[in-house]
């Protein structure tokens, strides 16, 4: 097997697309020209792009509920009952849209306080939700790529592995 890392990889979490940088290794079977790919650390992945999500100001999608649900491993009446909503308000904001207003904030600071100890590249200030002016997406228009990439860091006097962005929030 012949083994790269690729220099960008763009990977589909549910609806948010993240695109992976110097991260993913490539197995290539030079016989069968048979691919594979590896992402490290994928819950990681997941819960760095989940707190960068909420951190851009463009009205949350279901999709992006449903992948901040996933990152904190909840089923949605457990996210329903942490956030204290009830699974049918949940459900319907999955299934039509997010919440909106100050709700949507309030949500917001809920997912970003419960996920940025898993995050400890990407830097967090509750300020920034606080600070935010919640848009909507033009029509027709996507939420642009998430870019991150593995960075070692230390923390605790031990180094470890961690997820951080490669751009700021908008």
């Amino acid at each position: 097997m012949e083994e790269r890392v690729l220099p960008e990889h763009t990977e589909d979490l549910g609806g948010i697309t993240a695109v992976l940088v110097d991260a993913v290794r490539e197995y290539r079977c030079p016989g069968c020209d048979a691919v594979e790919t590896e992402i490290p650390d994928m819950q990681g992945l997941v819960r760095s792009v989940a707190l960068l999500r909420a951190l851009f100001p463009y009205q949350l999608t279901g999709g992006d509920l449903r992948l901040m649900r996933r990152a904190l491993d909840m089923n949605q009446k457990e996210f329903a009952e942490a956030m204290e909503l009830t699974p049918e308000t949940m459900n319907r904001w999955e299934r039509g849209g997010g919440a909106g207003g100050a709700t949507e904030k309030l949500l917001r600071h809920n997912v970003c306080a419960l996920l940025h100890r898993f995050v400890p590249a990407i830097d967090y200030d509750p300020a920034q939700i606080t600070k935010m002016a919640i848009k909507k997406l033009p029509e027709g228009a996507v939420m642009p790529p998430i870019k991150v990439r593995r960075v070692v860091m230390k923390r605790d006097h031990h180094r470890e592995d961690a997820w951080d962005t490669l751009c700021e929030a908008a």
